[in-house]
This record gives C-alpha cells, sequence and structure tokens, in this order.
C-alpha cells in the first residue's frame, strides 16, 4: 500500500482557484478585486458514506477540512447521523478508496468535532507527502461503531469550490451555424442515445438537432412492462425451471432493458430515463424487488412517462410508486406510538433530501457550494428536519383497488400507486424543509404535496438536479456556467413553468458546452462511458441480435459492474462526486465511473466486448452476433475501415497516436488475410480503446 500511495505523490502541492473567504474568520469581507488567490483559504470536503462492510448502514455524515492561507494549518470539522450503534472512534487516515489506510490522527469530543491539523510528520510521511496526499484524494475520514469495528463511514477529501457571494456566469460564445458536421452528429448521439448508427448520423446532418430533438419528444414511451411479459411469453422457463410454477422473474426484465435499449425508437426518452434511474434508484438487490420484476419494469416506465414532464410530477409518482416505497420503507411506514415508543421510519425521508432533490449543502444558482460568513458549507438540513419530514411519509401501502382496505395485509399490488391509510398517517404539526409548518389536520395527502412541493420550490432543486443530469449525459464536471445555464431553464422554461424536464434536456444537449467541439480539448472536459452504454453502443453500431430474437444478458453486472436497475445501494453504482485519487484528484475533477473501474472490470469489460466481436461461425441460438456488413468492404483499406469506427464509436474522437497503433496491428496480418478477421481485429481495438471508452 506504501508504494501506492508514493507514487501517487510526485505531483506538487498546488491548491488552484478555490475561492473561500473568510475561513477562520467570522463575518470576513469578500476579497477585494484581483486578490491573490494564493493567499485565500482552501476547501475540502468529504461525504461520509457506508463502507462495504456495513451493508446494513443509513448512516451518513459530512468532514470539511480549511486549509488556511498559509498552508500550513487545517481546521477539520466531521458530523455524522443515523449510525447502527454507538460511535467507537473517528479518525484521518491516509489512503486511496477501498484501502485500509495509514493512520494519522483520531478525534475527540461530541459532535461537531472540530480539530486542527497541522500536518505533522507521521510514520514515513512529512509533512509535505501529507499535503500532496491531500490534494491527491487521499486523506478521509473514516467512522467506527461498536456494530462495525472496521469502519461504518467513510469518506475520502476533495477540493471544492464555493463562496458566500454569487456572480452569475459570462454567456458563452454562440455556436456556429450551419448544419452539423457527422462527427458533431455522432457525439450527439453518443450523448442522447444508447449508441449512434451510421444510418442516424446521416440523417441527423440533414435534420438537424433541434429537430431531431422536437420528433423524439413527441414519441410515446416503450414499454418495459409489456417488453417484460412478451419475453415471458415468448421465452418460457427451461427443463429445471418448470418443476416449479412458472413466473416473470428479473431476466424477463433485463431482457426487455436490452431489447428496448437497442432497439426502440424513441431512444431520447430511454435515455434520460436510463439517467433518472441512476438518480431515483430501486434496485433488485433489494428482497421485495427482485420478487416482483413487473412492479420494477412499471417503476421503470414510470421514469421514462415523466422523462419530458414536470420534475414535481416525477417526484410524487416516484414517491408513492409501491416499489420505492419497499425500497426505502415508505410502504407500511404507521406513525410512531409513545406508548410503544415507536417512531416512523427515517429512509425515505433522508433520501429523498439527500439524494433526489436538494442534496446535503446549499447551493449557488450554478451548483458550487454557498458558504456561511465563517467560510462553511450551510447544511440544507438537520437530523429534526428529517424526523419532521419522515411523519409526512406514513400511512401508505398497497392500493386496495376496491378491495376491503388493509394497511398490514391484503393482496399485493406493485403496479399502482400506493394509498392512504389515514388511520395510519401522523396528522400533527410537522416543521418541515425550510422551516415550513404543515398545520395539524391536513390529511396524508395535503401532507405529502406540501412537503414535496417545498423540495421542489427549493433553491438547491434546480441545480442540483441539473448537474446530476449533465453528468448522466454529457460531461462529469460540468462548468458553474453550464449548469446555471441549465437551472435556470428549471426555473423558468421560457413560459413560467418550473420543472419543465423536456426544456431541462434541451438545454442540456444544445447547450455550448455539450455542442461546441472546442471544448472536447479541454482537460476536464468529457466523462468515462459507463459499460452498459460501450455494450449497447457496440450492439447498435451493428445491429447486434440472436438467432432466436432475445437480447440475452441475464447478470451483465458480472462482467460489466452494473445493470439495469441492479445498483448495490440506494447511492448508485458510483457517486456524483466520486474523486480518482492522484493527478485527476489534484486538477480537482469528479470521475464518477470509475468508481467501478477497477482491476476486475479492467479485464472483464473488454473480454465481454471481445466476445461480441469474435464469435462462432454458427453460434448458439441464443448468442448475440454483429452484423459487421457495413465494414467488410472496408477491411483492405485501414483508413476507410477506421474512419467509420472512429465516426459510430468514438463520436470522431480517435487520435492519431491510436490510429497508428491499430493501423500497424492491420499491417501485421497476413497480406492476403480475409476481410473479417481483419474487420473484427480492427473494431476491437477500437471498441477497447481510451477514444471509445471516454466521451468527449
Amino acid at each position: 500500500m506504501l508504494s501506492s500511495i508514493r507514487s501517487l505523490l510526485s505531483g506538487g502541492f498546488l491548491l488552484l482557484g478555490t475561492v473561500v473567504p473568510g475561513v477562520f474568520a467570522q463575518n470576513a469581507a469578500v476579497p477585494a478585486p484581483g486578490a491573490s488567490i494564493e493567499r485565500r483559504p482552501v476547501l475540502f470536503i468529504a461525504t461520509l458514506r457506508p463502507t462495504e462492510d456495513a451493508p446494513d448502514s443509513t448512516g451518513y455524515g459530512t468532514a470539511t477540512l480549511l486549509v488556511s492561507p498559509d498552508r500550513g494549518h487545517t481546521r477539520v470539522s466531521v458530523t455524522y447521523s443515523n449510525l447502527t450503534s454507538t460511535l467507537v472512534s473517528a479518525h484521518l487516515k491516509l489512503g486511496a478508496p477501498l484501502e485500509d489506510g495509514a493512520y494519522l490522527m483520531a478525534f475527540y469530543g461530541g459532535q461537531p468535532i472540530v480539530s486542527e491539523w497541522d500536518f505533522p510528520a507521521t510514520g514515513s510521511f512529512t509533512g509535505a507527502d501529507l499535503q500532496k496526499a491531500l490534494i491527491n484524494g487521499l486523506i478521509y475520514v473514516a467512522i467506527d461503531t461498536k456494530d462495525h469495528p472496521g469502519g461504518e463511514l467513510r469518506g475520502q477529501f476533495i477540493r471544492t469550490n464555493g463562496s458566500s457571494f454569487f456572480i452569475p456566469p459570462a454567456r458563452p460564445p454562440d455556436l456556429p451555424a450551419g448544419p452539423p458536421t457527422q462527427a458533431d452528429a455522432a457525439r450527439f448521439l453518443i450523448q442522447a442515445t444508447f449508441g449512434p448508427t451510421r444510418e442516424q448520423i446521416d440523417d441527423l446532418t440533414k435534420e438537424g438537432f433541434d429537430s431531431w430533438i422536437r420528433q423524439q419528444m413527441a414519441m410515446g414511451a416503450s414499454s418495459h412492462l409489456e417488453a417484460t411479459r412478451e419475453d415471458f411469453r415468448t421465452y418460457p422457463p427451461g427443463p429445471a425451471e418448470k418443476a416449479k410454477e412458472p413466473r416473470i422473474n428479473s431476466n424477463n426484465f433485463q431482457d426487455a432493458w436490452w431489447r428496448i435499449a437497442l432497439t426502440a425508437p424513441d431512444q431520447l426518452r430511454q435515455r434520460v430515463a436510463f439517467a433518472l434511474s441512476e438518480i431515483f434508484v430501486i434496485s433488485d438487490v433489494n428482497g421485495v424487488v427482485k420478487r416482483n420484476p413487473e412492479g420494477a419494469a412499471n417503476y421503470y416506465d414510470m421514469l421514462a412517462r415523466n422523462a419530458f414532464g414536470n420534475y414535481l410530477t416525477l417526484l410524487e409518482e416516484v414517491t408513492l410508486n409501491p416499489m420505492m416505497g419497499a425500497y426505502l420503507n415508505v410502504f407500511r411506514n404507521p406513525k410512531g406510538d409513545p406508548a410503544k415508543r415507536t417512531s416512523p421510519d427515517e429512509n425515505y425521508a433522508r433520501e429523498v433530501m439527500q439524494l433526489f432533490t436538494i442534496g446535503l449543502n446549499e447551493l449557488q444558482p450554478d451548483g458550487t457550494l454557498r458558504l456561511g460568513p465563517d467560510g462553511m458549507p450551510i447544511p440544507t438540513y438537520d437530523q429534526h428536519t428529517i424526523t419532521e419530514m419522515s411523519r409526512v411519509f406514513t400511512g401508505w401501502a398497497f392500493n386496495p383497488s376496491g378491495r376491503r382496505p388493509n394497511f398490514y395485509g391484503g393482496p399485493p399490488d406493485f403496479i399502482e400507486p400506493m394509498a392512504l391509510y389515514p388511520p395510519l398517517h401522523d396528522d400533527g404539526q410537522k416543521v418541515i424543509i425550510g422551516g415550513i409548518r404543515i398545520p395539524p389536520d391536513m390529511g396524508g395527502v395535503a401532507d405529502l404535496r406540501i412537503a414535496l412541493h417545498a423540495l421542489f420550490l427549493h433553491p438547491n432543486a434546480g441545480p442540483f438536479l441539473c448537474r446530476e443530469l449533465i453528468q448522466r449525459l454529457v460531461t462529469s464536471n460540468p462548468s458553474p456556467g453550464y449548469v446555471y445555464r441549465v437551472s435556470q431553464v428549471f426555473a423558468n422554461d421560457g413560459a413560467g413553468v418550473r420543472g419543465d424536464l423536456g426544456a431541462v434536456i434541451r438545454a442540456i444537449l444544445l447547450d455550448y458546452e455539450a455542442r461546441s467541439p472546442s471544448v472536447t480539448h479541454d482537460i476536464g472536459y468529457g466523462k468515462m462511458k459507463e459499460p452498459l452504454l460501450r455494450v449497447t453502443a457496440l450492439l447498435r453500431a451493428f445491429n447486434g441480435s440472436a438467432q432466436n430474437g432475445r437480447f440475452f444478458i441475464p447478470n451483465p453486472e458480472y462482467n460489466l459492474g452494473q445493470a439495469a436497475l441492479r445498483s448495490p445501494t440506494v447511492f448508485n453504482f458510483f457517486e456524483p462526486d466520486f474523486v480518482l485519487p492522484g493527478t485527476m484528484a489534484a486538477a480537482g475533477l469528479c470521475a464518477p465511473e470509475y468508481e467501478i473501474f477497477n482491476a476486475n472490470t479492467a479485464i472483464t469489460i473488454p473480454n465481454f466486448l471481445q466476445r461480441l466481436i469474435f464469435t462462432l461461425p454458427v453460434p448458439p441460438e441464443d448468442t448475440l452476433t454483429l452484423k459487421l456488413d457495413p465494414i467488410l468492404p472496408l477491411a483492405n483499406s485501414s483508413d476507410q475501415l477506421l474512419d467509420y469506427l472512429d465516426l459510430t464509436l468514438c463520436g470522431g474522437s480517435m487520435g492519431p497516436d491510436t490510429r497508428l497503433r491499430i493501423g500497424r496491428a492491420l499491417s501485421a496480418l497476413p497480406p492476403r488475410a480475409p476481410e473479417l478477421p481483419r474487420a473484427r481485429l480492427a473494431l476491437q481495438l477500437t471498441v477497447t480503446s481510451p477514444a471509445a471508452a471516454i466521451q468527449h
């Protein structure tokens, strides 16, 4: 471990560009224009999440680390909540994510923990080593508890931007006039679909972006529920399953997801639904969700149906969907009973704020942190707010659909929205987010709508959601100006409507930062493609299918690290602020998808792609195979072949070094090598190259 850490500490100690006025001083004045950035304090934040050793934990917390202007002193503050058991220890350590790092110091005292840390030499690490480690994302906070002595919560410190004042960003330059080039079209389709085809690229250069978006938004939504049922009818259970009563299972849903992602015409809607499924997370890792794949498919359809609707409607339908109810414990969540010393479950109340709407800390309109007079982040809510909000989400259970209502029993219905059972709802006065008071005896429906409306109107809602959607569709590190422009559309779509998701998606895809070719050269622009999207791109580009007509990839998470509606936790497969230690952390760049890119998936992903390319001459009837007819005539011309593959799989981003290496590999084949092996080799080397793995 020490050698791996040493390799990440080769850079200098550079704190660039973060503006944190007033650290270590109350009511500090705004820095004067032209003031030296180097003399300003710098803010690092660690979001504390459950460790892999504590999958049962619903704890969370935040730690801040403020570096003084002289770069020699820090103040560390730690807050946490909802631990599974009593705190044993809290400490600062040095190590990469998932590593058990080197001990640096322990924290003492009650919450909030506040401690000074002056980079003292520790073990074999000098003060300069510790400074470099902080910049490289290698310093973290660990929380150990009685039930999880090896660590319940953990969070790496990352440098962040924030200010106590806000200046609207300048407008970007105008985009070039005229129709999109082929490279422009391919890049757009990589962002807006599950992967471009050559025909779509050619069509888009003629019709333009705006026309394509209008056509896509006018299409109805393909149904995962119907596709799941159709898969069950068409491909009945095998002999081993026939001994039991056959029923729809999660494999049927997975097939439906692949079928729609690869073949459905409503590509933009489905691509946005996939992004929403990674924000409003449910997962069939949960037993109830796994046993009810029709309910999961219906939940996904709800996301697709609302992809271009209003955010408030989406939020309400997510909240009342029985799959979300089962996953985050809204379902059969009764009001508290003082006599029995029971209280409502707080799970959904916490996550609807933390993950679905406003986040942990107040934001400026451009998505950067809003800081208080002391230079510290301002929490959006506290434990009391969670407790009060939890009382809102009481009294909901299965929709009786004309049957005799029964909160604790009755036939299960995972399709219809949950129904309110008034006797089980807490009708007392509540003080919710933003200090809003809900009067007593309003009823459960009114309580819920007031609470969701308060979240919908919160200043954080626009920048919080818009940044995450930009990350899923376009780039991991959108500029504050990009987030600001899109969040302004969230606030007002031009017709006075707040939360118009169709307008938001249009703004994301047509923004200067999404469409200008010049930004693709910026060091922090773009994103690693999710493994699922790398596979769908290959299959769509070459019309992948099986002889029996099925798209059967039952457990893609084993090779790809992810599968639709199968994330390990409510925090998705990767978090929006995940930082890869080293150069990227030092540059202040997030890299969400790298959280599932590890020593295992670095091998299994390219192997999976290779198996799709190199199939048997007569493959089994359920094997997905590619139709390579479009590139076979190009196989004897390396330039033409690579031009085609670069455009469809890399969006025209393949660099000269990559082209040269692939060209050399093709040249090494026998002069009379058949077209198919040449095409397959070029395709394999392209699809596993950085140019195809990174979205620009």
